[in-house]
């Protein structure tokens, strides 16, 4: 194959690739924006609001490594295929939800497909562009998720406003339907690994998905002081004990592990960025649900105009994001990474000020610093984690960012839930999040405090990351 040819495919590459990495994102701040709407339409409780995001997130945090471990065995191109298909089918699923459970149910497959999609497409992308253009394409990626967040509190608002909230989920059937066409027709499969004679691990990815949801579960329960009932004290418990008994696991299985121990054993690069990455989608990721229920319940705005004030945060994103990975190939992640988490930081301790005298701008300028902290800590540290390993291992490395990027996104919803029903009432969480009256002074200010107070333990998360992410090694 010629040179121009390979640069032709490239870019259909990284055309598939960037549809898809829009197309998720889009989903979650759709989803967002229009929780509101959807607690008062079919009547839900505090939980079942929180359960909307989390059952998706939880699906997609469990799965990552054994979809990332698969698609390195058997082949990405089907993975990335599939999980499209099934995120497609699942969203007009959502769209014909009747009750809670049932929402949470097909989010929860919608989950399962998206896990697909996140264990592939960076290994994707890393495996086709030279190692000189790994942080320009990551951040144009990285550019397209960014876009589907910016892009998608504004729709999400309008059609919530103007055609009810079950239209949110059908913008994603024609987005995937184009690009399932587009991956099974013009990608092509990569070298398999089972040819190199390596095996699935079935004990490990059972013991690791089986611990992390129990972990995640046990979480969301919690809120408040329920961590000592004992459904929530067993799904803790076994969690955790389940999470021990993957580690040992792993540790016997060796280079045929769903994640290789040596990973983590002589690789301080690969090992501080994942770990950052954890504590920075941990420390700001419920910022939207919470600010969705301040500004629509609390302060009056309706849904369109929710989606306009939430937009400030991802639009420095879209901008900042291909501009920091093109730096970070010349200048290396470390300084990006964490100037982006000290920002992060500090955007998280102004919107803990927010009360109920507070103007829309102050809102908006703590959204705009938390963008632009993430527009430059995103992309260097994705590549830097993709430029650790090694070319039959990229999914397993992509399963894993991602993997950290979705279990930091359920456990900033379970942590800062929990954290806010340290102060709020459960009645006060019942009628503010699952009515749209009937609610008074007193119970307004009690979840300001609890908000202001989820958003400090947020702000210590990410300062937390700064430091995490200035002890990384030398990259190559």
């Amino acid at each position: 194959m010629n040179g121009e040819a390979d640069a032709s495919y490239r870019w259909v590459v990284l055309l598939t690739t960037t549809l898809g990495a829009f197309m998720t994102p889009l989903d979650g701040s759709i989803v967002s924006v229009a929780l509101p709407s959807i607690a008062a339409a079919l009547a839900l409780s505090y939980l079942e609001v929180l359960w909307i995001p989390t059952a998706y997130l939880l699906c997609l945090a469990s799965l990552l490594l054994s979809f990332g471990r698969l698609s390195d065995d058997r082949g990405r191109k089907q993975f990335f295929t599939v999980g499209f298909t099934i995120f497609t089918v699942a969203s007009a699923l959502c769209s014909l939800s009747q009750y809670g459970l049932q929402l949470i149910a097909f989010r929860a497959v919608q989950g399962v497909g998206a896990a697909m999609i996140g264990a592939t497409s960076y290994a994707i992308v890393t495996e086709t562009f030279p190692i000189e253009e790994r942080g320009k394409v990551l951040g144009v990626n990285t550019m397209a998720v960014y876009t589907g967040l910016a892009v998608g509190p504004t729709l999400g608002g309008l059609l919530v406003q103007a055609l009810g909230w079950r239209s949110i989920f059908y913008v994603n059937i024609p987005i995937g339907i184009v690009v399932i066409l587009f991956a099974a027709t013009r990608l092509r499969e990569f070298p398999k690994g089972r040819a190199l004679g390596i095996s699935f691990d079935l004990s490990g990815a059972s013991s690791f998905s089986a611990g992390l949801s129990l972990v995640l579960i046990g979480l969301t329960l919690g809120g408040g002081y329920r961590y000592t009932e004992p459904f929530t004290l067993g799904a803790l418990v076994g969690g955790l004990g389940l999470l021990t008994l993957f580690i040992l696991v792993e540790y016997r299985r060796g280079k045929d592990a769903l994640l290789d121990p040596s990973f983590f054993r002589g690789n301080r690069l690969f090992v501080a960025a994942n770990i950052t990455a954890l504590l920075d989608y941990s420390s700001y990721y419920a910022v939207t649900v919470f600010i969705s229920f301040y500004l629509h319940r609390l302060m009056g705005y309706n849904p369109s105009e929710v989606g306009l004030i939430l937009i400030a945060m991802p639009l420095p994103m879209v901008v900042l994001a291909p501009v920091s990975g093109w730096l970070s190939d010349r200048f290396g992640s470390r300084i990006f990474a964490s100037v982006g988490m000290a920002l992060i930081s500090a955007a998280l301790f102004i919107l803990s000020l927010l009360n109920l005298g507070s103007s829309v701008i102050h809102v908006v300028a703590g959204l705009l610093i938390l963008g632009v902290g993430m527009g430059l800590f995103s992309t260097p540290n994705a590549s830097a984690v993709m430029g650790s390993v090694k070319g039959k291992r990229l999914g397993v490395a992509s399963g894993t960012l991602a993997t950290m990027r979705f279990m930091g996104q359920s456990l900033s919803i379970a942590i800062m839930g929990a954290v806010a029903a340290t102060i709020v009432p459960p009645e006060v969480l019942e009628a503010l999040f699952g009515k749209t009256t009937g609610y008074g002074v007193l119970a307004v200010e009690a979840f300001i405090q609890g908000m202001s107070r989820a958003f400090s333990v947020g702000a210590t998360l990410a300062l937390i990351g700064v430091l995490t992410s200035m002890v990384r090694g030398k990259e190559t």
